[in-house]
Parts: C-alpha cells; structure tokens; sequence
C-alpha cells in the first residue's frame, strides 16, 4: 500500500482511514503476529536505552486489525514494569485501569473496544507515566496522527500537556508518511514519536 501523496492533493481522512483498514484487514495473521513480537522488542529497546528507570508505562491492548499490542504488554509486565489501559468515559474522556494479565475485561459502553475492568484513576497518573502508548492508523512526518476518529486522545493529551510523559503512536512502517499524506485539523495533537516493528522515529 503506498499512502504517500502529493502535498497539495493530500487524501481526505475518510479516505485515509479506509486505505490503512483495507491494507490491515488483508496482512496474514502470521505476518501480524511476527511484527508485533518486532514492535516489542523496539519499544523495550528505547525504553531501556533512551530513558531513565521506567515504573509506569500507558498503552493500549490491540484490537484485531491493529499492530498487535498483546506481546508487547507481555514485555513490559515481565520487564516490572506498571501498564495501564484506557476505559473511554462519557464527554469522550479517557480514565486507565491498571493492566494485568488475566484481569477482566468487558465491552466499553462509548466506543466499540474491549476494557479493563479495575480502579480507575485520572491525568494525576501522568505525574508518573513515562511513556504513553497509544494506537494510530498513520502518522505523518510532523507527529500528527490519522486516529480512528472518535478524538478521545485528542482530547485526553492537553489534559497532560505539563506532564513530565513521552507521547508514542504505533504503526507500520510504511504508516508513517509525509507531512501532507492526510488531511490535518487545527485541534490534531502531535507526537513526540513513533514506534513501528522496525524502529523509533523521533519527531523533531
């Protein structure tokens, strides 16, 4: 798939969104599953070289046509590390729930994902969050990100603008496009970087 485009005929999110799902929904499971073993080992990777100790780490647990998340949450439980997880709240907020394998999770009542179900807690845990985690379907070269359109972290990342948190998408390689790939909004929120399976980009 080539999501490249010219910068004065950059496609419609809409039609964006469309050409990323086609191309997720046709990648052969093995394939999936061997890059998302590939994206654990890069995100481990940068947080063990490129940050000081990491306690606590927001992500997100993968829905099927995403990058897979599950080895990845596996990683970070087995490195000591404390995950937490979204819960989508009325208003398009965002509470998180802390992950552990095994916990219980059930069908959000606001969007179509599963959730964890636990004690939930607010932007206070962005005090000490090193690292967010969160999903995308493309990101251009200026850290804006092609969501799944609902705005909950669009919302949710002012809320920790003076929060001391790295914010990371995830995609594929080739998701990570030009600056002009897609339609952007004066409300989109940037990224400090991008994981993919092959590696971290820094947005600059």
């Amino acid at each position: 798939m080539d999501l490249t485009a010219d910068q004065n005929h950059s496609r419609d999110k809409k039609s964006a969104r469309a050409a990323v799902r086609t191309w997720r929904r046709n990648l052969d499971p093995d394939k999936r599953e061997q890059l998302g073993q590939e994206l654990a080992q890069t995100v481990i990777g940068y947080l063990s070289h490129s940050t000081g100790v990491v306690q606590k780490v927001a992500a997100y647990c993968s829905a099927p046509d995403e990058p897979s998340t599950e080895p990845l949450l596996a990683a970070l439980i087995s490195e000591g590390i404390e995950v937490y997880l979204p819960v989508c709240e009325p208003g398009y907020a965002l509470s998180w729930v802390e992950y552990s394998p095994g916990m219980e999770f059930q069908p959000s009542t606001m969007a179509p994902v599963m959730e964890p179900v636990g004690e939930k807690a607010g932007t206070e845990l962005f005090e000490q969050i090193n690292t967010l985690i969160m999903p995308a379907l493309s990101i251009d070269s200026n850290g804006l990100r092609l969501g799944q359109g609902g705005g909950y972290y669009d919302r949710f990342l002012p809320l920790i603008a003076d929060a001391p948190v790295r914010v990371a998408a995830v995609v594929y390689e080739h998701e990570f496009v030009a600056a002009g790939t897609f339609d952007v909004d004066a409300h989109d929120q940037p990224v400090d970087l991008v994981f993919t399976p092959q590696r971290v980009h820094q947005i600059i």
